[in-house]
């Protein structure tokens, strides 16, 4: 092991102290540049940051500029695809932000080395922040790092391997699509090779898996041998076809995974796999962009029994979740085509989470079953249009009646995305509300009524505007008189019928205290005295109710969505997205 670990980072004198040199030698680790730095032709839509809402707009119209996301040949469609699964990825541990490089700056006067001196605990709490590549070169330095870097659970970022990785202020994040393409199999296989183990973390997003299928079987058996706790492995695919790559079954030897994501991958025959397969402590798990049939998603979630987090992203088949669990807490399932979603037993379970989750095509409804859910509080969005809620054993229909078997009162913050406007939709709006009756805060995403309208409706004479009465004559509503303290209004465009809504929430709602209104990007002056106008016009049952009012921060129109930020169980509100702007995420 020790000829292998000086083999990692040759030209450094080992008796030399760890600020000997203003620059450390090149590593093997390092992976071979196969294309020109796509870093040099950034515009300024830059989406290396683009991490929050509105990702994939931003990439969309970075690439019908011409922006080429490293160098590859990523059509819109991919690369859109690609950048919704990285937008989800957890945050790396360690970042190469400051490399070993910059070491000399730190040199004292007498040039004694005092880091070699400290106590062990603390050399390993030093090298568990370093990159791999920086925490290999360590060794050379004496049998005192060698055996500190050897004892240390290896963190192996492989963008962190890239030549230019923290240097030059070029980027070293994984979650980069424009960062600079490099054959990284090499330094990868050397790394999980010399490491004798346990792996904190390993996070592999930059190998393209389908031409490397010997040595990604390799690495699944290494990763399973030194004890890998968390995994990410995402195949730098560039087309979606039927060439994906198996998922290696081998994968469930790695049991003591704590946290998996998996992404643009062939989920493995389920009769392939061992009885025993299973994940024993896996508690966050992370499906993105696979081809898996319903019961390969029933097999893997039925092999992790403590999982606690579970989020689905640009899933290639449709989604048909039962949820049976005794252990999920958060559920978030995003920009995928979601038939149904079942709560059939899931006492834990705290959020329920849905961006872009639509039904099979245009014309389809998406069925979202509440079943045995006693402490589900996080609820959203549901599209009245395109979502048909089934409570218990009932369907909500206009003209429901509220009752026991009909509501669900743990809701505290619900999400809908509505047109205000169209017939169907703002009839089954009430019927929403009044399912969820402890409902504290309420996010409406108004949608343009112009628009195609969703799900089975859109070609019904039901699909017509609304008569603007039908707001004065909704009748009561629990959550909005007795519950609600605030409202966020996003994408107001200052429509009549978004404005009865509004005055409908201040008439009613007895303890509100902040009615948030957002207009659309490009909305104009005349929009937001309109809204001033009415509102100052209006009947209000809370007098101290404070009415906040701004136009939209981000440049598109839609539904802005944080992956991670709506993952996190310790942030109070997933659905505020406020923080996430370029990239400046409360979660990063």
């Amino acid at each position: 092991m020790e000829d292998v670990a000086a083999m990692l980072t040759p030209g450094m004198d080992s008796a030399s102290p760890l600020h000997s040199s203003t620059r450390p030698p090149p590593s093997p680790l390092e992976g071979t540049p196969t294309g020109t730095l796509a870093a040099a032709r950034r515009e300024p839509w830059d989406l290396a940051g683009a991490r929050g809402a509105g990702a994939m707009e931003e990439v969309a119209a970075a690439l019908i500029h011409g922006a080429d996301p490293a160098g590859t040949d990523l059509d819109l469609v991919m690369c859109v695809m690609t950048q919704h699964v990285y937008s989800c990825l957890p945050e790396p541990p360690v970042a190469a932000a400051a490399p070993l490089s910059g070491a000399a700056v730190a040199w004292v006067a007498d040039g004694v080395d005092r880091i070699s001196g400290l106590p062990p605990v603390v050399l390993r709490n030093v090298l568990s922040r370093l990159p791999a590549k920086d925490a290999a070169r360590t060794t050379v330095l004496s049998q005192r790092w060698r055996r500190a870097w050897h004892s240390v659970p290896l963190v192996l970022v492989d963008a962190h391997l890239r030549p230019s990785a923290g240097t030059s202020g070029l980027s070293a994040d994984p979650r980069d699509l424009f960062a600079d393409p490099c054959d990284l199999t090499a330094p990868v296989s050397r790394a999980l090779t010399a490491h004798p183990g346990p792996f904190r973390c390993v996070y592999l997003t930059g190998t393209t898996m389908d031409a490397h299928r010997e040595e990604i079987e390799h690495w699944v058996q290494l990763l399973a041998a030194k004890d890998i706790k968390e995994l990410v492995l995402v195949n730098c695919a560039t087309t979606i076809d039927s060439n994906l790559p198996h998922l290696p079954g081998t994968l469930f030897s790695c049991t003591h995974l704590t946290r998996l994501y998996i992404g643009f991958w062939r989920f493995p025959g389920t009769a392939t796999l061992p009885r025993e397969a299973e994940f024993p402590v896996l508690r966050e798990l992370g499906l993105c962009s696979l081809v898996m049939d319903d019961p390969d998603l029933a097999f893997l979630l039925n092999r992790c029994p403590i999982l606690e987090k579970l989020i689905i992203v640009g899933s290639l088949s449709s989604v048909h979740m039962r949820i049976r669990s005794s252990s999920l807490l958060c559920v978030e399932l995003c920009a995928s085509m979601v038939p149904e979603i079942a709560l059939v037993q899931a006492p834990l379970l705290e959020r329920l989470l849905l961006w872009e989750a639509l039904g099979t095509s245009g014309l389809t409804c998406s069925r979202i079953k509440i079943g045995l859910a006693p402490k589900l509080r996080f609820l959203g969005f549901l599209v009245p249009g395109m979502h048909e809620l089934e409570i218990g054993n009932t369907i909500i229909k206009v003209g429901t009646k509220a009752g026991p078997s009909t509501t669900v009162p743990s809701v505290q913050m619900l999400a809908l995305k509505v047109k205000l406007g169209a017939r169907h939709e703002a009839r089954m709006l009430p019927c929403f509300l009044r399912c969820f009756p402890n409902v504290e805060t309420l996010y409406v995403q108004s949608e343009n009524d112009d628009d195609q309208p969703w799900g089975p409706q859109s070609g019904s004479s039901s699909s017509g505007k609304l008569i603007c009465k039908f707001w004065k004559d909704v009748g009561p509503i629990e959550c909005v008189e007795q519950h609600i303290k605030e409202v966020v209004f996003r994408e107001f465009r200052g429509k009549t019928s978004e404005l009865n809504f509004l005055s409908l929430i201040a008439k009613h709602a007895k303890v509100l205290e902040r009615m948030v209104v957002v207009s659309t990007p490009g909305a104009a002056d005349v929009v937001f005295s309109k809204l001033r106008t009415h509102m100052a016009s209006a009947t209000w049952a809370a007098e101290d109710c404070k009415l906040f009012v701004s136009r939209s921060p981000f440049e598109y129109e839609g539904t802005p969505w944080c992956y991670r930020r709506a993952f996190d169980l310790s942030i109070k509100d997933p659905f505020d997205v406020s923080k996430c702007l370029e990239g400046k995420c409360l979660c990063a």
